[in-house]
């Protein structure tokens, strides 16, 4: 953030000095709020180096732990750090021993850090981590270790275990030979300085490209580090490159969420891509099946090329950082030139003995999207460009159970999916439309609803989100980046300043959630679709030109303009297999009021009336 950010038109002055507060560099601010949305007390980190990231929040019992990477350079004689209400520059240090210089006060340093805070935002400890890259030896000459954060500045999980222990999963790039160390230091302590031997390749000019996951006890000692791949078969090296070791380094693993049950065993989902299938890269894959080790029992497998460029998984660890049981999702199409099919897996949550995980997927007809292997498929149904999805998985064997999808094209999911009784719930958005929805699914996959959360304007970044929240009280929370105003389906409206980053955060409450979700069957579907379509409504009304039709749309055949006489003027849409949001153009129309016409393939229509303005 730069400039002086502002909380409902209040300015946030957290420290008095011009030069920080506009210096216009990422910054990582905690807040506490009352249940009713208002800001109770924050914390910042702030650096003139570019290199303050937040990484996580978790608040266990009376304590708030949080993670972030900062860094001070200490390059020039101005340059500062703004460290939870600590603010040092390089030239009040010029007279101190670099031995006595304080963490994370010392120049030329990158952290990650660890802090604890009580719930009135005072700190009562942290923790300093940094790393250092393999050494490296070009034509003979050695290159200076790279120092560095222990987690990159991605999605980076930590967990505090029930025993104090502190476990990080992280995306890794290195270079260098594999006999050369990646080195940790906690808290600058030579004692708990650590070398590690990755598993890499013969030319160490090449970058790795990994994930780890750590351990670290309750007093930041490391119990232990493990790369997520520990060895890869069927990837062929880039041309004109020499073979690599027992790990190639044509992978890029994204990871994307993480979650924990009672015993602290760890759930761990993501997606990675094979370097054949991006642009201009020009690797190759070099026989079928391909695997991606996780240990020597475990692996993710690529049986066809549909697979390689996004591969997804789902892993269960013990404590110790052994995998339990690995899923993943398989994708196939006819041959490399007809038919597409991709799926991007993110977050996931952990309820009742069973794991949820939610994505996006694209995929037509000669394409499939299956679950666990080809002796259990289970396919998507239909044709969509991209739709938002959930699997649910049993937490203690792996087993795949059930999915659903929304049934609407070009939907993205946000990164985690919330679980309440036997509902599933996801934030998304249709982008056609820029309307924001909260989905709802039984856990079994039957598709209950989605609800109008939020619209705007302009770009809301979905990639920011953590995605929706939720607890056994009906309440659930999403969070989002938007860059003009925004309003929610209740008409609440946050005037966002248009074109400046703004953090929204917004929170519903339905006491049905309390309870399972059970059909009225009573009253049978047509009855259900019925009070769904009658909650339809068009936005903006009145418009100058375009509105959204918002609501439950999924089915409809045509939309028709109609004068207040219910004689028809013009079909603004016609869409037989009509699934997504629609919005309809009145701009070549004169001012004044008319009726539009929904029709519904059930053979069903529901009126509003619009004002063209």
């Amino acid at each position: 953030m730069g400039g002086t950010p502002v909380y409902d038109g209040i300015n946030l002055q957290f420290v008095n000095n011009a030069q920080v507060l506009n210096k216009n560099e990422r910054s990582i601010l905690l807040a506490k709020f009352d249940t009713l949305g208002n800001m109770l007390w924050y914390k910042v980190v702030k650096s003139s180096a570019e290199m303050a990231y937040p990484l996580w929040m978790e608040v266990r019992g009376d304590k708030v732990h949080i993670a972030g990477n900062c860094a001070f350079y200490g390059s020039y004689s101005d340059d500062w750090l703004y460290y939870l209400d600590t603010l040092v520059y390089k030239y009040e240090l010029n007279n101190i021993p670099e031995e006595q210089q304080e963490l994370p006060f010392k120049p030329y340093h990158r952290w990650t850090f660890f802090a604890q805070l009580d719930l009135d935002g005072n700190l009562l400890e942290d923790h300093f981590v940094e790393t250092y890259s393999r050494d490296s030896h070009f034509n003979g000459i050695d290159s200076i270790r790279r120092n560095m954060p222990l987690c990159m500045p991605a999605i980076s999980p930590v967990h505090i275990g029930n025993d104090g222990s502190v476990f990080v999963y992280t995306f890794i790039q290195y270079k260098g030979y594999e006999d050369q160390p990646y080195t940790i230091v906690v808290d600058g302590d030579s004692n708990k300085t650590y070398n590690l031997y990755l598993p890499g390749n013969a030319n160490a000019s090449i970058e790795i490209n990994n994930v780890m996951l750590y351990k670290f006890s309750s007093n930041y000692e490391l119990d232990f580090a493990k790369p997520l791949i520990i060895e890869t078969d069927g990837i062929a090296p880039v041309a004109g490159y020499p073979e690599g070791d027992y790990v190639k380094y044509l992978f890029y693993p994204f990871l994307q969420g993480m979650s924990f049950d009672e015993n602290d065993n760890m759930f761990v989902s993501g997606y990675f891509q094979l370097a054949q299938c991006i642009p201009g890269f020009g690797g190759e894959l070099n026989q079928y099946p391909v695997h991606l080790w996780w240990d020597s029992t475990h692996c993710a497998t690529i049986n066809d090329v549909s697979s390689a460029e996004y591969c997804n998984f789902i892993i269960k660890y013990n404590t110790d950082g052994s995998p339990l049981w690995s899923n993943q999702i398989f994708t196939t199409k006819n041959n490399n030139d007809d038919g597409y099919a991709r799926v991007e897996w993110y977050g996931n949550t952990l309820y009742d003995n069973s794991i949820y995980v939610l994505g996006n997927a694209g995929y037509d007809e000669n394409s499939l999207i299956y679950f666990d292997d080809g002796e259990h498929l289970e396919q998507f149904q239909g044709i969509h460009s991209n739709t938002c999805f959930f699997a649910k998985y049993n937490a203690i064997t792996g087993e795949y159970i059930s999915h659903g999808i929304v049934p609407a094209e070009n939907v993205t999911g946000s990164r985690t999916p919330a679980v309440v009784k036997n509902r599933v719930f996801a934030f998304s958005r249709c982008n056609n439309t820029l309307e924001y929805w909260l989905s709802t699914w039984q856990d079994n996959g039957q598709f209950i609803s989605v609800e109008n959360s939020a619209h705007s304007s302009d770009l809301i970044k979905m990639d920011q989100s953590l995605g929706v929240y939720a607890n056994e009280n009906g309440n659930i929370i999403i969070s989002l980046l938007a860059t003009s105003p925004v309003t929610f389906g209740n008409n609440l409206h946050v005037n966002c300043p248009s074109g400046q980053s703004s953090a929204v955060f917004a929170l519903y409450h339905n006491p049905e959630f309390t309870q399972p979700f059970v059909p009225d069957d009573s009253v049978g579907i047509e009855d259900y679709l019925g009070r769904r379509e009658s909650d339809i409504y068009l936005y903006p009304n009145p418009t100058s030109g375009e509105a959204v039709v918002c609501g439950y749309m999924y089915g409809y055949r045509s939309i028709e303009l109609l004068d207040l006489q219910g004689r028809k003027l013009a079909t603004l849409l016609d869409s037989p297999d009509g699934t997504s949001l629609p919005v309809i153009d009145l701009s070549p129309y004169p001012a004044g009021t008319y009726l539009v016409k929904i029709n519904f393939e059930r053979g069903v229509s529901v009126v509003r009336k619009i004002v063209r303005s």
